[in-house]
């Protein structure tokens, strides 16, 4: 934690942001959560493969096993129910959408589901009052209902993987070979270069943005969830993955976790939803 403080603190500084926001992220096959200086395992599976969580439902979802069913947890009363059909979970629009392998023209809110669609888009996110809406049109990423302003092309986009802050004033983008970007408009985007890049992004209103990013240090993978650093560096089956922050004026992504996956800002009060939820389902 000293090192996550550290790397916070410095970023506050430079941004007015709060010293020690809070997050989780997967580690080994389970969740965990970082909020004011505490670290918390809140699951102990060790086969979840993806999850997100709904600040404004209150909502968890993960999936595990490669089952392609998502379980979707209330964190305020902890009953649970199984939605079938779900190859991953992005927390957006207000709520947790399926992040399915075919594009489709509409989709259901994982944890209520409702229907949403917002045509022409196939793939699209939002913001919390679904009034921003981004989406993939024409191979490329827009912005509005129809599609009005283009904000990159095709080549730029991970079409899995993009996403839309909470009150829509942010939108982070990118691809494998190209640069993690963020952009406020009608401003231009602002990016950084990054090594392997992964899973959903998490961008706040701020613009601050957490994503699994490659950390140039060699794992061993036991599965694409399960890696751990191998003795030499240069060594392992791949690249590690970290849980990486950005904001438009760092000159590069800073590692809040050496080994992690799908990093997601949190407010403080899931964080102790999850927590609560936690002992009890434990």
């Amino acid at each position: 934690m000293r090192r996550i403080a550290a790397v916070l603190f410095v970023a506050g500084i430079c941004f007015a942001q709060p010293k020690e926001p809070c997050f989780a992220f997967l580690l080994k096959g389970d969740i965990i959560a970082v909020c004011q200086g505490k670290t918390t395992q809140i699951t102990h599976r060790s086969n979840i493969e993806n999850f997100a969580v709904s600040d404004e439902l209150a909502s968890l979802a993960y999936i595990s096993g490669g089952e392609g069913t998502a379980t979707v947890v209330n964190l305020k009363t902890g009953t649970s129910q199984r939605v079938e059909g779900a190859d991953g979970v992005v927390s957006s629009c207000g709520g947790i959408l399926p992040i399915p392998v075919g594009a489709t023209a509409g989709t259901h809110d994982v944890v209520t589901g409702a229907a949403l669609t917002f045509a022409p888009y196939l793939r699209f996110r939002c913001s919390s009052d679904r009034k921003t809406v981004v989406g993939i049109a024409s191979r490329e990423l827009y912005q509005g209902v129809p599609p009005t302003t283009r904000i990159a092309a095709g080549a730029d986009v991970d079409a899995l993987y993009f996403n839309v802050s909470p009150d829509g004033s942010q939108i982070g983008y990118f691809n494998s070979v190209r640069p993690l970007c963020v952009v406020s408009l009608p401003n231009t985007p602002r990016c950084v270069e990054h090594e392997t890049m992964s899973d959903p992004l998490s961008v706040n209103d701020s613009g601050e943005v957490l994503a699994a990013s490659g950390t140039g240090k060699g794992c061993v993978y036991k599965t694409a969830y399960n890696f751990s650093p191998a003795k030499a560096a240069d060594a392992g089956d791949d690249e590690c993955l970290g849980v990486g922050y950005w904001k438009p004026g760092l000159p590069a992504i800073v590692f809040l976790q050496d080994i992690g996956r799908n990093p997601q800002w949190l407010w403080p009060g899931t964080a102790k939803l999850l927590a609560d939820w936690s002992r009890k389902a434990n």
